[in-house]
């Protein structure tokens, strides 16, 4: 799967209403140009295709061994695009193209059809996006009395709605990896009620229990979390298929301290210890609040 970006993300190939696209002449042009890679060579065959008004994914399949890289297929068409939309523009100068893509090489049938997925869901979730603007903005520099301190270079950055932050009730989530069936359904019962009294959920969600607690709190329509990820925000990030609707919706804090990097780190037991220590730290009065409350 290839993503490519407008330059700089002007909305060039079309308007996005309905959950749909509706594709200008510029748009039309990349759709005839994306064909034309398997019309030209036999061994690449375009799959699926759908361009929204500032980027486009699609999927190559490859099916004989290339002499070049399929970069090479990319920005073949990259060029093609560019220089018909310089004639329909009458602009020799147009840049219609960020530089490079970002590609996701599916290795798997499971993979695959999550990228497919992706892809049908993303004019649904470009319509969301720009209706509920304020809610997918990057949150430079947070602080307050429930965020620990951290010294530089980490600093607070967030995703989603930051009001969560000064909710009352905020219960915190730490699930062991050996954690027996009885005492998650314990823990899910337990969650459920709290989100039930208007408490927001606090975790980094990493082991399975808490990857099954979250899901649990995705398909709730009350359900609010905080969510601590342990690695930074790379530039034009958006939270993913999981905490997508629960962004336009208000639902979802997503929060880091750490710095991004191209190499992101793996993911340590120490990092872990580290980001449940700030769970406690951002919940110690809420779940004091939650049990005066109950």
């Amino acid at each position: 799967m290839v993503t490519l970006s407008t330059a700089p993300r002007r909305p060039l190939f079309g308007t996005c209403r309905d959950n749909q696209t509706d594709l200008s002449p510029e748009g039309l042009a990349v759709c005839r140009h994306w064909r034309l890679i398997s019309e030209r060579d036999d061994r690449v065959e375009t799959s699926m295709l759908i361009v929204m008004p500032d980027h486009l994914h699609g999927i190559l399949f490859v099916k004989k061994p290339l002499e070049q890289s399929i970069g090479a297929y990319i920005r073949g068409f990259k060029s093609g695009v560019t220089s018909e939309l310089r004639k329909l523009k009458d602009d020799s100068t147009l840049q219609v193209w960020e530089p490079g893509y970002h590609q996701v090489i599916a290795l798997s049938q499971d993979i695959l059809q999550a990228c497919k997925q992706y892809i049908r869901d993303n004019p649904r979730r470009y319509c969301l996006k720009r209706a509920h603007p304020d809610l997918f903005v990057r949150l430079e520099h947070l602080d307050g009395t429930r965020l620990p301190t951290v010294l530089p270079p980490l600093k607070w950055v967030g995703f989603g709605n930051p009001f969560l932050l000064e909710a009352p009730y905020l219960h915190a989530i730490q699930v062991s990896r050996s954690v027996t069936e009885e005492a998650l359904s314990f823990f899910r019962d337990e969650v459920e009620a709290a989100s039930q009294k208007g408490a927001v959920c606090v975790s980094p969600f990493i082991s399975p229990g808490e990857q099954a607690i979250v899901e649990d709190i995705v398909r709730s329509p009350h359900g609010r979390v905080i969510v601590l990820k342990h690695t930074g925000f790379p530039p034009l990030y958006k939270p993913g298929t999981r905490y997508f609707d629960l962004c336009a919706q208000g639902r979802v804090l997503i929060l880091s301290p750490y710095p991004y990097t191209t190499t992101q780190p793996k993911l340590s037991r120490e990092r872990c210890l580290e980001m449940n220590a700030m769970v406690a730290h951002i919940c110690r009065h809420g779940d004091d609040a939650m049990r005066g409350y109950e």
